[in-house]
C-alpha cells in the first residue's frame, strides 16, 4: 500500500507544487491512507492505527484542514492557508525592516493589498517605500521613527494550526538608530475559519516598557496600518466608509471612529475591500490616517495631529507597564453595505477584549 500511495503522492506533488500545505485521506484498493505536509516536510503512512474520530480532523474532499499555518523560519516566513487556500504570509526575516502581511489574497485570487515593494502591481504604484501591505508601526516612539526607518527586530515566532482559527505569536523589538531596545512587543495574529467572501483575523499588540519609560508622542503616522490594491484607490475607483457613514477622504480623515472599511470595483470581479475594527476595550477610539492614495492608518496616539482634537493624544508607558490594542480585520467581497460591515463590527465589539 505504501508504495501506491508513494505514486499517489508524487502525482499530487507535481500537479500542485510542494508549497501548499494539505493533509489528504485516500484509499487505494479499500485501504486507508494519509499523505501530510506540515510545512516541515511530507509524510505518507496507513492510518490503520488511527481512530476513527482523529480521521475526522484530516483533510478530504468532504471535510477539509481548516486553518493551516506553516513556519519557515529560515526564511523568516509564516505561511497562512485557510480552507487549503493560501490567504497570506507573515514576513519576519532579519533583512526586513519592520514585519508585515503579504501578500493578502480576496476571494477570486487577488492579492487586494499594494504588492510594492515586495512585488509589482498593475498599474505601476511607488509611492511611499515604507507601505509594507498590511503593517504595524509608529513614528515616534521615544523620538525614534519605526514607521519610516527604525528597526522592529523579531526574536521568536511560534504557530498553531486549528480548525477554528489558526496563531501567530511573536515576540519583537523596537529598536533605536543605533539597534538598541526602546520597547518589547508581543504581537498575536488570529485567522479564522472564514470563508474567501469574508475573510477575519484579529491582530492583538501588547507594549512592555521593559527598558524604562516609553513615550508614544501625538504623530500621525502609525499605527495599524494597510495600503490597498491600487486599483481601488480613492483617487481611482475606490472609496473611503467610516462607522458614521461618511465618506470619502476630505469627509473621513482624522475622525474618531470604530471602524474603516476601503472598498471599491475589482475588474472582473466586482466588489472587494478591507474594513479595520477597532476594539471598544482599546484605550480610546482611534484618529484615522487615510489617503485616497491607498492608506489606511488607525491610530491611538494622534489626538491633536490627526484628529485635530485640542488634547494631546501623547502616552507615557512607564517602565515595566504594559498596555494593549486589539483590532480585527475584514476581507470581504462587495461594497460597505452588501459585506455588512457593521454588522460585522457589531459582532467583533461583543468579543471579549484580549488578556495577558
Amino acid at each position: 500500500m505504501i508504495l501506491q500511495l508513494r505514486w499517489f503522492l508524487l502525482a499530487t506533488v507535481l500537479a500542485l507544487g510542494t508549497n501548499m500545505a494539505f493533509s489528504y485521506l485516500i484509499e487505494i484498493n479499500g485501504d486507508r491512507g494519509l499523505i501530510s505536509d506540515n510545512g516541515l516536510g511530507i509524510s505518507v503512512f496507513s492510518t490503520d492505527m488511527i481512530p476513527d474520530e482523529q480521521l475526522s480532523h484530516i483533510n478530504t474532499a468532504d471535510n477539509p484542514l481548516t486553518v493551516q499555518i506553516n513556519l519557515d523560519e529560515e526564511e523568516g516566513k509564516a505561511h497562512v492557508f485557510i480552507r487549503g487556500e493560501h490567504f497570506t504570509t507573515y514576513n519576519f526575516h532579519e533583512n526586513t525592516r519592520i514585519p508585515h502581511l503579504w501578500p493578502v489574497h480576496a476571494d477570486g485570487g487577488i492579492t487586494l493589498t499594494r504588492n510594492w515593494p515586495m512585488g509589482e502591481d498593475d498599474p505601476e504604484i511607488t509611492d511611499h517605500r515604507h507601505h509594507k501591505s498590511m503593517w504595524t508601526a509608529y513614528g515616534d516612539v521615544n523620538g525614534y521613527d519605526h514607521w519610516h526607518s527604525e528597526p522592529i527586530i523579531t526574536k521568536d515566532v511560534q504557530v498553531q494550526s486549528g480548525d477554528d482559527y489558526g496563531l501567530i505569536r511573536a515576540r519583537n523589538v523596537w529598536a533605536d538608530d543605533k539597534g538598541e531596545p526602546v520597547v518589547d512587543e508581543i504581537r498575536e495574529y488570529r485567522f479564522y475559519n472564514s470563508p474567501a467572501s469574508g475573510r477575519l483575523f484579529d491582530h492583538t499588540i501588547t507594549f512592555k516598557a521593559s527598558y524604562g519609560e516609553v513615550t508614544f508622542g501625538d504623530d500621525k503616522e502609525g499605527m495599524f496600518a494597510f495600503r490597498i490594491r491600487t486599483e481601488i484607490q480613492g483617487n481611482r475607483a475606490g472609496v473611503l466608509t467610516n462607522a458614521k457613514g461618511a465618506q470619502g477622504e476630505r469627509a473621513v480623515y482624522g475622525t474618531p471612529v470604530p471602524w474603516m472599511d476601503y472598498s471599491g470595483p475589482v475588474a472582473g470581479l466586482g466588489e472587494r475591500g478591507i474594513a479595520l475594527f477597532s476594539h471598544p476595550g482599546n484605550m480610546r477610539l482611534p484618529a484615522w490616517h487615510v489617503r485616497d492614495y491607498g492608506l489606511v492608518g488607525c491610530n491611538f496616539f494622534a489626538m491633536q495631529d490627526v484628529a485635530g482634537l485640542d488634547e494631546e493624544g501623547t502616552y507615557v508607558l512607564s517602565e515595566d507597564n504594559e498596555i494593549t490594542f486589539h483590532v480585527r480585520f475584514y476581507i470581504h467581497n462587495g461594497d460597505v453595505e452588501q459585506a455588512g460591515v457593521r454588522e460585522r463590527y457589531e459582532e467583533f465589539a461583543r468579543t471579549p477584549f484580549p488578556s495577558r
